[in-house]
């Protein structure tokens, strides 16, 4: 065998020595144990901690955003929604009828003469509504008797009266002219009067209606 050969035989036996004996270091220093003294003066021996590394990165989880949401709304849908259900119809209520003029009673009550009761009779054949009397329409002709008591025949005063008549005579036989008389006739038939009042002062006679 030749020297060469011997030598890297050598050399190799040489490199593994000293790897064993590294290891072997390596060891013994990793197996040390330390020792810490106690209370009572002995000594408790403890391994050498030993720490271990983590080299592996940790795991990085990173939210994905969401993904955006879209809505289609047809420009139909309105009145698509509309034509599936269709308004009920409204009514405009109907106006309310014009009041009618108050309608006076048909009783004469108050009348010291009758002579309501006989008008009402005669507006019935018209056709007309019948009157009330009314003793404050009376009272006002009763003024005006009194004008034609100095004043003589006419209309002195109306008041609240929106037709009068005026006569001479007596109850019954008055009526008589004033349907005789066509201006006259048309105060006691105005189908828009609603109460009348009379009075008679002697021959002086004042009928007023409203």
């Amino acid at each position: 065998m030749s020297s060469p050969t011997l030598e890297l035989r050598f050399v190799g036996r040489l490199i593994l020595s000293l790897v064993a004996l590294s290891a072997a270091a390596w060891r013994a220093e990793a197996q040390q144990q330390y020792y810490y003294p106690a209370a009572d003066g002995s000594a408790t021996a403890y391994a050498a901690p030993t720490y271990s590394y983590q080299t592996t990165q940790p795991t990085q989880y990173v939210q994905q955003p969401a993904a955006p949401q879209y809505y289609y709304q047809s420009a139909y849908a309105g009145m698509e929604a509309a034509q599936a259900a269709p308004a009920q119809p409204t009514y405009a209520a109907a106006p309310a009828a014009e009041a009618a003029p108050a309608q006076a009673p048909a009783a004469s009550y108050g009348d010291p003469y009758g002579f309501t009761a006989w008008l009402n009779g005669i507006r019935a054949s018209y056709g007309l509504g019948a009157v009330g009397y009314d003793p404050n329409l009376a009272n006002w002709a009763a003024m005006n008797n009194d004008q034609q008591a100095a004043r003589g025949l006419g209309h002195h005063v109306m008041g609240p009266a929106r037709r009068q008549n005026s006569a001479m005579g007596g109850f019954p036989g008055i009526e008589s002219m004033w349907m005789a008389s066509p201006a006259h006739r048309a105060a006691l038939l105005d189908p828009t009067i609603t109460w009348i009042g009379i009075a008679g002062a002697g021959a002086w006679w004042t009928f007023n209606a409203n």
